[in-house]
């Protein structure tokens, strides 16, 4: 495992208690365990590695080793238009935690835009069949990588260099393990998952 990964989640041992509580739950309330475990453990953890200054505005990334904030000046954008199906951190009939925010175009259809929210290089762009399917993740730099998947094209190879959020990198599908056409959009810090509205602010991909 990541030394840093392991660090971070060994580091919120207060929030994790409430993780540890969901799961003993699980065995005689498994809908509280939903609840304490989606809203209350992990979403907690993903506040504490990245928040917004409320004096300055800047977007600080939290040091899960030091707990030191460090302000990265960033103008991110959303990765595609359309509307949003599933917010990051609820729960759906697939899954108890959504790692991502989901995007789908208002008439089902493929074949969307789909752009980096920040410039990055390219650290994978491929296929499984499984999972996210045909997808690319970029490393934004600071600690911040974003995954785009479920893509029907890629437009991009590992290595490449991504200086603007205006570049298509792909194309909206919905290939792996997908209910219909949409993109399926995470940003990690440290490499766990955090909510991409932290970034992107409360608006929609219009």
């Amino acid at each position: 495992m990541n030394p840093k990964l392991f660090l971070t989640l060994f580091s919120f041992r207060n929030e994790l208690k409430y993780v540890a509580l969901a799961f003993g739950l699980a065995i005689l309330v498994p809908i509280i365990a939903i609840i304490l475990l989606t809203q209350i453990g992990l979403d907690i953890i993903s506040d504490k590695l990245v928040s917004v200054n409320e004096i300055t505005q800047n977007v600080e990334i939290h040091d899960p080793t030091t707990g030191e904030a460090t302000p990265i000046e960033v103008t991110a954008a959303w990765p595609t238009t359309g509307v949003i199906t599933l917010e990051f951190a609820q729960s759906s009939g697939f899954q108890i935690f959504h790692a991502g925010i989901d995007i789908a175009n208002a008439q089902g259809k493929i074949g969307d835009p789909v752009n980096p929210f920040l410039p990055g290089k390219v650290i994978y762009a491929g296929e499984i069949w499984w999972g996210y399917g045909k997808h690319i993740i970029l490393d934004n730099g600071n600690n911040i990588t974003s995954v785009y998947a479920h893509l029907d094209k890629i437009f991009v190879v590992k290595g490449q260099e991504i200086t603007t959020t205006k570049q298509v990198i792909g194309r909206e599908g919905s290939t792996g393990w997908s209910t219909g056409p949409h993109l399926h959009f995470e940003v990690r810090v440290y490499g766990i998952p955090v909510n991409p509205r932290t970034f992107l602010g409360q608006g929609n991909p219009n």
